[in-house]
């Protein structure tokens, strides 16, 4: 059930993410103008998407990770191990996250079908500036998703750092699975890990 929500939650968290004329703009335009922006894409390139996994990744390259704060996700979910870590290793996690993250949003562009999403009231501020946008889901047959945006300003746009879907939060689900494995195994065993687990994915991507 948590890998099913977690794929509608990525399939439309996305959009948000997806367009470069954000300046000025406040977090709940920023989701709506950009929402319309990567289902219209979505929508015209259903065929190469069916045709070609690949394709979908290269959207996600072009129009969500230049959005993403990734050293936040990266640091948020490394949590207290961040601290710990060298340099290199933060930069070697971060791009390697980065990289899993492409192959999550992937996945569930894939099964995009025409889902609406609708903004709920207006953006919560807290005390650092930090905004939380709810929207919800309009599935075609079922309750509404309910999904909030965790965003920080970022120059004169605003970039994610979590998505929350249902109460559950996207950065906490990824600092519990890693968080054990980095305990009993060490931060550059799971680098490693997944390091290996993305070019085992690339190389199936490419045949």
């Amino acid at each position: 059930m948590l890998k099913k929500l977690f794929a509608v939650m990525i399939l439309l968290s996305a959009p948000l993410l997806a367009t470069s004329a954000n300046a000025g703009q406040t977090p709940d335009a920023v989701i709506r103008s950009a929402t319309d922006a990567m289902t219209t894409r979505l929508t015209a390139d259903k065929a190469k998407i069916a045709a070609n996994s690949a394709h979908v990744e290269a959207i996600v390259r072009e129009l969500v990770l230049p959005h993403v704060d990734s050293d936040a996700v990266a640091r948020r979910v490394l949590a207290k191990h961040w601290k710990g870590a060298t340099e290199d290793q933060q930069k070697r996690f971060t791009n390697e996250f980065q990289a899993y993250l492409v192959r999550f949003y992937a996945k569930a562009f894939a099964n995009y079908d025409g889902e609406k999403i609708n903004i709920v009231g207006t953006p919560e501020l807290d005390e650092r500036g930090n905004a939380t946008v709810k929207t919800e889901i309009l599935r075609k047959n079922g309750q509404p998703i309910p999904v909030a945006y965790r965003m920080a300003p970022a120059d004169d746009s605003w970039k994610m750092y979590d998505v929350v879907i249902e109460g559950i939060s996207l950065v906490q689900s990824k600092r519990d699975e890693f968080g054990p494995l980095i305990t009993s195994k060490g931060l550059d065993k799971v680098i490693a890990d997944l390091a290996g687990v993305n070019a085992t994915a690339n190389t199936g991507a490419a045949q």
